[in-house]
C-alpha cells in the first residue's frame, strides 16, 4: 500500500512537469515573425516610424493573449507598446538619442519576457514556459 501511495504521489508531480512546455499557437508565431521582421527594418533604419507604429499596434493583439497567462507577459507587452510609440515620434522628429533609447526600452521589453516564458528546444524552435 505504501509503495502505491508513493506512485501515486511521484505521477502527480510529474504532470505539471509534463505540460510545463506548450507550443506556440501558429498565432503567436505568426506575431513574433512579424516582430522580428519590423525589428530588422528598424535596425537598419529603413521605414523606422512606420515599422514603430505597426509594432506597437501588432503588440495590442500580443498584449490581449499574454494578459490571460502572465502578468511578466502583460507588462512586457506594455512597455513594448510605450517604446514603439516613443519610437515612432522620436523617428519623425529626426530625434536620434531619443530613436536609441526606445530602442532599447523595446529590446529590453522583449527580453524579459523571452528570458521568463521562451525555451529553446532546437535550432530556431521554440516553447512557452
Amino acid at each position: 500500500m505504501r509503495m502505491q501511495s508513493l506512485v501515486f504521489a511521484l505521477a502527480l508531480c510529474a504532470v505539471p512537469a509534463v505540460f510545463a512546455a506548450e507550443d506556440p499557437s501558429p498565432e503567436h508565431v505568426k506575431w513574433m515573425k512579424e516582430t522580428e521582421q519590423l525589428q530588422h527594418k528598424i535596425r537598419d533604419n529603413q521605414e523606422v516610424a512606420a515599422s514603430a507604429k505597426r509594432l506597437a499596434a501588432l503588440y495590442k493583439d500580443i498584449e490581449a493573449y499574454w494578459g490571460k497567462r502572465s502578468e511578466v507577459g502583460a507588462k512586457a507587452t506594455k512597455e513594448v507598446q510605450a517604446g514603439a510609440m516613443a519610437l515612432a515620434s522620436a523617428a519623425a522628429a529626426g530625434d536620434a538619442g531619443a530613436v536609441a533609447s526606445a530602442r532599447k526600452s523595446i529590446g529590453g521589453a522583449c527580453r524579459g519576457c523571452h528570458d521568463q516564458h521562451r525555451e529553446k528546444v532546437s535550432d530556431g524552435v521554440y516553447k512557452i514556459k
